[in-house]
């Protein structure tokens, strides 16, 4: 699983119809998904937002995420595919950033996509030439969207855990010099 095709899997869902919803990762919008996790998590879920999320049923076309839940859905097996749960990905916002690998200010953020950015409580994957895809609920929107970096007062960018970036993984050369040299007849020891 690459940065390019986490990408493209995150430019998926940010063309399709989503909605900002606590605890999901891309699951098609349904009422009883809307019931089981308004019962797990009662205080991020208010009767207004219920009743809105609700509406949206009607569409058969809707797909619930999380910022978290836009790189599990690509781990779990891909946006519109069948995704399979998998405990060693469970990360959230907080926890996928304390796994990376390596971390730096956002300051510092090369340009490689794939990347996570993150800020407190919030992640969102970098995409290149200045872009993010997050999921949000909010000023810069409700569900998956594009978003410039400069938009999210983002802190700090990371490796994504379980994510291969081959511009990254550099071949070492092979030594192409002799271990042992061959003496030759009038050579001193």
């Amino acid at each position: 699983m690459t940065n390019y095709e986490l990408v493209k899997n995150c430019r998926k869902m940010a063309n399709a119809k989503t909605v900002y919803m606590w605890g999901c990762y891309g699951q098609k919008l349904t009422e009883t998904l809307i019931a089981k996790k308004a019962a797990q998590y009662p205080n991020r879920f208010s009767a207004a937002r219920r009743k809105y999320l609700k509406k949206l049923v009607a569409d058969k076309d809707v797909y619930a995420c999380d910022c978290a839940g836009l790189i599990k859905n690509f781990l779990w097996g891909g946006f519109r595919r069948s995704l399979r749960y998998d405990p060693n990905t469970d990360f959230g916002s907080e926890s996928f950033r304390r796994a990376a690998k390596k971390i730096g200010k956002i300051s510092t953020l090369p340009e490689i996509p794939g990347l996570g950015v993150y800020k407190k409580n919030h992640v969102g994957v970098y995409v290149g030439k200045g872009k993010v895809i997050e999921c949000t609920l909010g000023a810069r929107g409700d569900g998956v969207v594009e978003t410039d970096v400069s938009d999210a007062a983002w802190k700090e960018w990371f490796f994504i855990p379980n994510i291969v970036y081959p511009e990254t993984c550099r071949k070492k050369k092979k030594n192409t010099t002799p271990i042992i040299k061959f003496l030759r007849k009038n050579d001193i020891l």
